[in-house]
């Protein structure tokens, strides 16, 4: 066969293929969760009506500000971790990403359990209701993001899709637990533990299995 047919022959196959539309940078869709994240916090701050003290609820003397911080790391590295898993040579972001989210969590947990042991005790009486209150705004906040994740992933090549929506809805529950605490009234460590640190954790186990479902979802929808 000529080198002539045979370019003929590409074209003529290649005619009826639809354009492949490149994957967006990681850094680009973490942006856009974040700011995805913000506005969903800022609307329901409207809704309830509360004005958010952030600073003076995150950055308090007694240790809370690098719980957060290691909140923060988490709900980052998380995200970049769980993107870059669905990319074909981005393994070493991956596994670097999900690291820092690893020492995020165990360094909000770490400190939440100092300024648990040194507390001598809650100053507010309150029930488990509100810790749940707080659990429950964490994971809601991050419905939307973590479908981001895994609208994303659709459009990518994962690996292991459930390590993926496990690091994923635990990292957008972290995002979702600091903002959280912008208008929450209760300041003992026991809340903190309990209705904002253990928000990763129960944002992995309530959502994992729906971002599963929904990644096929779109991965059915999108062709692939």
């Amino acid at each position: 066969m000529s080198s002539g047919s045979a370019e003929e022959l590409i074209r003529d196959l290649a005619a009826d293929l639809s354009p492949v539309k490149p994957i967006p940078r990681i850094r680009s869709v973490v942006a856009g969760l974040v700011g995805l994240w913000l506005a969903i916090a800022g609307l329901g701050f409207l809704v309830m009506g509360k004005t958010p003290d952030l600073m003076g609820n995150l950055l308090q003397p007694d240790g809370t500000a690098i719980v957060f911080g290691g909140l923060m790391l988490a709900g980052l590295g998380g995200l970049v971790s769980s993107l870059a898993m669905g990319v074909p040579g981005r393994e070493s972001t991956a596994r670097t990403a999900l690291w820092v989210a690893i020492l995020g969590i165990g360094v909000a947990a770490g400190m939440g359990s100092v300024l648990f042991l040194r507390s001598p005790g809650s100053p507010i009486p309150h029930s488990g209701m509100t810790d749940l209150f707080c659990l429950s705004l964490a994971v809601g906040v991050s419905l939307l993001p973590a479908l981001g994740v895994a609208a994303f992933a659709a459009r990518a090549t994962p690996v292991r899709p459930l390590v993926l929506v496990v690091a994923g809805a635990a990292a957008t529950a972290a995002l979702g637990a600091i903002s959280a605490q912008a208008t929450c009234t209760y300041k003992d460590p026991r809340h903190l533990m309990l209705g904002h640190v253990l928000a990763p954790a129960v944002g992995a186990l309530l959502l994992s299995l729906p971002l599963l479902v929904a990644l096929r979802r779109f991965g059915r929808g999108s062709g692939s």
